[in-house]
């Protein structure tokens, strides 16, 4: 059997070559932190989450999910990454849901546009036909005022 060791060792995952020990070039995290410390830091672009596809961010939160549970540790802290990858799918639902609103949105801002169109050229029409109102209204008022005239002249005589 085996003699496992004491002391326990840091392991290394690499893509194409699997679990290692952690040996090799060593990082120096002090070089980091003073270019870090000396540059502002970049904020994120709000629109970066936004720009990537709901689908693209479900498979993300299921990829991480998939992958700790390959790993066949029995710690119940690692539920976590089922958290992580339910918030992953309500981002992305309420993405999807804000997509739909704004598509909405704009389809009926192109029906308010249409009816104010329809409106402007209804109250045009409106104000036209009481423009002619008012003239034959005019012309009548004439007509009659010489009729008016004319009758009482004629009656008088």
């Amino acid at each position: 059997m085996a003699k496992r060791s004491e002391k326990p060792t840091m392991m290394r995952f690499e893509p194409q070559a699997g679990w290692s020990e952690a040996t090799g070039q060593v990082i120096s995290l002090n070089e980091h932190v003073r270019e870090l410390r000396d540059t502002p830091p970049d904020l994120p672009d709000p629109s970066a989450l936004e720009s990537i596809p709901t689908d693209a961010l479900v498979d993300i939160g299921e990829s991480m999910q998939e992958v700790f549970e390959s790993l066949k540790i029995s710690d119940p802290r690692l539920q976590a990454w089922t958290q992580v990858n339910a918030a992953i799918r309500l981002i992305s639902g309420k993405l999807q849901e804000r997509k739909t609103l704004q598509d909405r949105i704009a389809t009926l801002e192109t029906e308010i546009e249409g009816v104010r169109s329809l409106a402007a050229e209804l109250v045009s029409n409106a104000y036209r036909s009481e423009q002619e109102i008012h003239e034959t209204s005019k012309l009548r008022m004439q007509i009659a005022e010489e009729l008016s005239q004319k009758l009482t002249v004629a009656l008088k005589s």
